[in-house]
């Protein structure tokens, strides 16, 4: 009876991971050499202080009124270690965000649940923990700068006249009729190796006016996968700074003892391989789900440890590891 149970909540698992999941975009993202690929999330990451639950927002290019959108690097709310780890930490000392005590640690394998998606679940994301992840430097890197044509796959943006940040376009990008794209690379952007795109040409200018949508026609360009990410400037002494200026994007990958890898860009600028933000400045976090199922738990590695199932009984996620049954945050089930 116990195997007949277990075989028909893997099916419910398999069925489930079947479809799209909750608060996903469409488009999808190549991430690596292997092919392996993603989707963005509908909306930037917020955390509810008065009901202590998560959310994404209700759209791409901006923040819900009610919530906090900037999250210092590594504040799942998990206690990794770090000196700060709520979501609500305000410390603006880097040190105080260093996961098990230490600079080089990564919001990776043991580590795993200090990384937002992986420990919490998202109301309008499918509300399991696990299911979302944020990308690290390396697959930032791959997507901005190292995929095939990736100079034609972004550009910068102004929606509704007044929401101002960056494109990302999937890689199979087919332009919709009844709306235009220039591509940053068609804005006299230079790629720097080592560095990112630049405008290394002074006497032009490359800004956010390149593309300039209505929100009608922003509706056609998220349709068919395209994917917004506004210029939210970061928040630091209880200040939001450059607002509409500067956009930062948390990885998981740790880069000094100052500061965590990061997506950056500014209007003149789409930085990846040199990009980064101050460990204490709270930045916006875009989180990602890997194609084809809830896989944000497979970013978690315990030791020589391999997760053999994924299943939902009860309306919950659980593990089967080793032949044990265990929830969302390693503990087991009796």
């Amino acid at each position: 009876m116990k195997k007949f149970l277990l075989s028909a909540l893997v099916l419910a698992a398999s069925t489930f991971a079947a479809h799209a999941i909750e608060g996903e975009l469409s488009g999808k993202f190549i991430i690596n050499t292997n092919g392996d690929s993603v989707h963005f999330s509908q909306g930037l990451l917020q955390y509810h202080e008065i009901s202590s639950k998560w959310s994404f927002a209700a759209y791409q290019y901006k923040a819900d009124n009610d919530a906090l959108a900037y999250f210092g690097w590594g504040t799942s709310g998990w206690n990794s270690g770090a000196n700060e780890y709520q979501p609500t930490s305000t410390s603006a000392d880097p040190a105080d965000y260093f996961v098990g005590g230490n600079e080089n640690n990564n919001l990776t394998g043991d580590y795993a649940y200090a990384d937002w998606g992986i420990y919490n679940p998202i109301e309008n994301g499918g509300n399991f923990a696990g299911l979302w992840r944020v990308l690290t430097h390396e697959e930032w890197v791959y997507i901005i700068e190292s995929r095939p044509n990736a100079g034609k796959l972004f550009g910068f943006a102004t929606i509704d006249n007044q929401y101002k940040g960056v494109i990302l376009l999937p890689d199979e990008w087919v332009l919709p009729s009844g709306v235009t794209f220039k591509p940053g690379t068609d804005c006299y952007m230079e790629y720097e190796t080592g560095n990112g795109w630049r405008n290394l040409n002074l006497d032009m200018q490359t800004n956010y006016n390149d593309n300039k949508y209505t929100l009608a026609q922003w509706k056609i360009m998220e349709e068919a996968g395209a994917v917004f990410f506004p210029a939210m400037g970061y928040l630091t002494g209880g200040e939001i700074r450059y607002p509409n200026d500067y956009g930062y994007y948390a990885s998981s990958s740790a880069r000094n003892g100052y500061t965590e890898y990061a997506m950056e860009f500014d209007n003149k600028s789409l930085l990846a391989s040199d990009g980064a933000a101050r460990r204490g400045n709270g930045v916006s976090v875009r989180l990602v789900t890997n194609e084809g199922a809830g896989q944000g738990i497979d970013n978690i590695n315990h030791k020589s440890e391999t997760i053999n199932h994924k299943f939902i009984k009860d309306g919950q996620l659980f593990i089967e590891r080793n032949g044990k049954i265990i929830n969302v945050l390693g503990q087991p089930v009796r």
